[in-house]
């Protein structure tokens, strides 16, 4: 019996609340035109949720109670800002005075900047999330269909047992890169944590799903150059999963979310799942940097330890809200 699962699809009865002439569907609208907003539909095994991201971080979480009821929650931080906000709400009841409030308490204060108006991280992400999901055009190259997408598994136990030798696979290359030069890479890379989050799961014309793990330019210079041994960890895990499942998932949310509005309704769905492609997307990368340079040298150091084949369909790309997407 497999224990992996991995579907983003929420129930109807949710969905239903935000698609076009449902309770909520001011709710879309509203998020749809305000440029630092976006949706992550969220699933796992103890809830389903539609949530409101501003660049990093979440704003208001809603989970329907009954037929009649939602609940909207977040973290403390924002319950602060904005009490009479959260809780239980009838379903026909307008909110929308109260996150305009949130929002404006938000923006006035610096404490919040690094999350969205810092105009780093969580801008582009947000810029790219909206670009190719609720925004998308009819003919774009690819769609977003998942954010923070994770391999979900029935226990801790059998995570930790399915990939143990993954992530053993990856510690012993952030150990070797130590070894071979600390004073470029950095010392001790074996007790960085590599995160379990995939940034962006998309899906393109042709039909592959594409693995995007995104990068400020002007960040962490030592997270880019790192970056394939993130990518390849990430790859490893969604290629470990069954391709039929993966494929089932990956079609049930797109339907979804163009029923919603989240993607473009016309845009063309493939007919089926070729290949999954590994794709590192850098925005405003400043190219006096030398984080390209140890990348490319941390990727061919990877495939003398892993093998040639290592990433070998890996894309790069860098992002500028000017000029799009073009070659890293």
């Amino acid at each position: 019996m497999n224990s992996m699962y991995y579907n983003r699809k929420i129930c109807n009865s949710l969905s239903n609340l935000i698609e076009d002439k449902g309770e909520l569907r001011w709710l879309f609208d509203f998020v749809k035109n305000h440029n630092e907003l976006d949706f992550l539909i969220v699933k796992n095994k103890s809830k389903e949720c539609i949530s409101i991201y501003r660049g990093l971080t979440k704003i208001i979480s809603i989970s329907q109670k009954n037929n009649t009821t939602i609940f909207i929650d977040s973290t403390n931080t924002y319950k602060k800002l904005v009490p009479s906000l959260y809780g239980f709400k009838n379903i026909n009841e307008n909110f929308q005075n109260e996150i305009v409030n949130l929002i404006t308490q938000i923006d006035s204060n610096i404490n919040f900047n690094r999350y969205y108006k810092n105009k780093k991280e969580g801008y582009f992400q947000n810029e790219l999330s909206r670009k190719f999901g609720i925004r998308g055009n009819t003919d774009t190259d690819f769609v977003i269909i998942d954010k923070e997408a994770v391999i979900g598994h029935s226990s801790t136990i059998e995570k930790n047992n399915l990939f143990k030798n993954i992530k053993k696979k990856y510690k012993c290359l952030q150990r070797d890169i130590s070894i071979l030069d600390a004073k470029r890479y950095g010392k001790d890379l074996e007790k960085k944590t590599i995160g379990d989050e995939l940034d962006f799961l998309a899906l393109d014309k042709d039909g592959n799903i594409l693995l995007i793990e995104y990068k400020h330019g002007s960040g962490n210079t030592k997270g880019i150059y790192l970056g394939p041994l993130q990518i390849g960890m990430y790859y490893d895990i969604f290629t470990n999963f069954p391709k039929i499942e993966l494929e089932t998932a990956v079609f049930e949310m797109l339907e979804q979310k163009q029923k919603i509005g989240l993607i473009n309704p016309k845009w063309k769905k493939p007919n089926s799942i070729k290949e999954i492609i590994p794709v590192l997307i850098v925005s405003e990368f400043n190219y006096k940097s030398s984080a390209k340079t140890k990348f490319d040298e941390i990727l061919q150091f990877s495939r003398k330890q892993l093998g040639a084949s290592f990433l070998n369909n890996l894309q790069t790309f860098n992002y500028t809200v000017k000029n799009g997407l073009s070659n890293w």
